[in-house]
């Protein structure tokens, strides 16, 4: 009978920690669900955390992100972050870090630089700085990373 118990526990054990409810990382890389795709990264103003050490891919979180504990940042400008919110119609805004006060903002447009991939051209549309491309390397409901292409 004690083998019987441990057996079943064991099984709901098992069973309970593949019922994981979080939400899965899409990588455009991949083979994705473009809905999924453009649900979590279209429409949301992503700020550049500065958590990913030098090397790494930047790490940005969506702008009223709330830490349970707040990371290690790395290299972040006193002038204030970058960011970008890429909006359905073609349109959306980017976040330059400022000279003074803090970062400033440019409306933009911008498009896939390729269909189906994950590379985007930013124009930004007030001429204050020059064209540039952003590549996705994968986004999730509350972390992007993303880095700019020369």
């Amino acid at each position: 009978m004690r083998a019987f118990l441990l057996t079943a526990l064991a099984a709901t054990v098992l069973s309970l920690g593949s019922c994981n409810k979080e939400i899965p990382e899409v990588s455009p890389e991949k083979q994705i669900d473009l809905q999924s795709f453009n649900t979590f990264f279209f429409q949301k103003l992503w700020l550049n955390s500065y958590e990913a050490r030098p090397g790494e891919t930047p790490v940005y979180r969506p702008e009223n992100y709330t830490w349970t504990t707040q990371p290690q940042r790395y290299n972040m400008p006193f002038e204030g972050g970058d960011g970008f919110r890429l909006d359905a119609d073609g349109t959306g805004v980017y976040i330059a870090p400022g000279i003074g006060p803090g970062p400033t903002t440019h409306p933009i447009t911008w498009q896939r630089v390729e269909p189906g991939k994950s590379v985007f051209r930013l124009h930004v549309t007030d001429n204050s700085r020059p064209d540039m491309q952003v590549e996705i390397v994968s986004v999730d409901a509350d972390r992007l990373t993303a880095r700019y292409l020369p």
